[in-house]
């Protein structure tokens, strides 16, 4: 299908009037000491062009104590201020560039995917404290005019609260106008989530296990199969493989092993291989580039920055067709 063709599916399917062009995307991520509104974040940021990327993901944080049923944010934190953002992605959208808005939780000891509150009176007061994040963020997305937003990330104890979400998307979508996404873990949760329907992209954030071999052919007919069921697109707020030996293996794994660029490089290049010209994809944001420049050739962590991942990703975006 032509790329002119998969927009008028996305417009079929009920996505906002502007349809976002293919996201050759990243996570730009604020890491100390260079909050988002240091000089460093602003270099890099626009240093992102000449790999030829289009989109960036900024991430505020928001908290929630584990196991109890409490988030808290303020809009305020040293790192992700408000107004830090609203200054960056005037920066971004001076350059071209897209700016994708995904708020996340931060659970001490344990990950989003950690919170659940089978007692209906906890898991009412957790969805009423996240709905004035949700709130906040939207408030925040149509501000500084951000051209995607996600109402969540990883949930993937609590998305079956199918009502809950729904609601949230709805009241979403009253403060902002432009086009909707969730962040899905990978498995289970993105394959039965049953509020794709109410949103403008299915968001999975991919870390499937690759085989040995790299192939992707089995996960992206798992993938396909979803976007065809809703009749949505798909993108990946986030994807990514740590600079270690063999981190096909548990791709979201950090555990400190031998080092391997080449590793890392390899699966960026089978997932741009599987993935780029399915007609249902339309974009991916890679885990991540920070403000302060972390990365290079004594890194295991996530980030392609300084890396040969990273030439990947640029030989992809600038001459993937896309």
């Amino acid at each position: 299908m032509t790329r002119r063709g998969f927009v008028s599916l996305a417009a079929a399917a009920a996505q906002p009037e502007a349809a976002l062009p293919f996201q050759r995307g990243v996570n730009f991520t604020a890491e100390f000491p260079d909050a988002y509104a240091s000089e460093r974040a602003r270099r890099i940021l626009v240093s992102l062009l000449q790999y030829g990327v289009n989109s960036v993901a900024l991430v505020p944080y928001g908290f929630s104590p584990p196991g109890r049923p409490e988030v808290r944010y303020s809009g305020t934190r040293f790192m992700e201020k408000d107004e830090a953002i609203r200054n960056l992605a005037a920066i971004a959208h001076k350059q071209g560039l897209k700016v994708f808005l995904k708020p996340q939780i931060w659970v001490a000891r344990g990950a989003p995917t950690d919170l659940d509150f089978p007692k209906e009176a906890d898991r009412r007061q957790w969805f009423s404290q996240y709905r004035p994040f949700v709130e906040h963020y939207a408030n925040l997305a149509a501000g500084i005019q951000a051209d995607l937003l996600s109402i969540g990330v990883e949930f993937s104890r609590l998305s079956r609260y199918e009502s809950e979400w729904r609601g949230l998307i709805a009241r979403a979508r009253e403060m902002y106008r432009g086009p909707l996404t969730y962040a899905a873990n990978w498995g289970a949760e993105f394959e039965s989530v049953r509020f794709w329907d109410a949103l403008d992209y299915l968001g999975l954030n991919n870390y499937y296990p690759l085989p040995d071999d790299l192939s992707t052919a089995s996960i992206a007919a798992r993938v396909e199969q979803v976007s065809r069921r809703f009749r949505k697109p798909v993108i990946f707020p986030e994807a990514g493989f740590a600079s270690l030996e063999a981190p096909h293996r548990q791709p979201w794994d950090e555990t400190p092993r031998k080092l391997s660029m080449r590793d890392q490089a390899r699966c960026y290049e089978a997932v741009f291989q599987g993935f780029y010209s399915k007609p249902w994809f339309q974009g991916v944001y890679w885990w991540k580039v920070g403000t302060n420049g972390f990365g290079g050739s004594e890194d295991g962590s996530h980030t392609p920055w300084n890396k040969p991942a990273m030439q990947v990703v640029s030989k992809w975006y600038l001459r993937g067709g896309r």
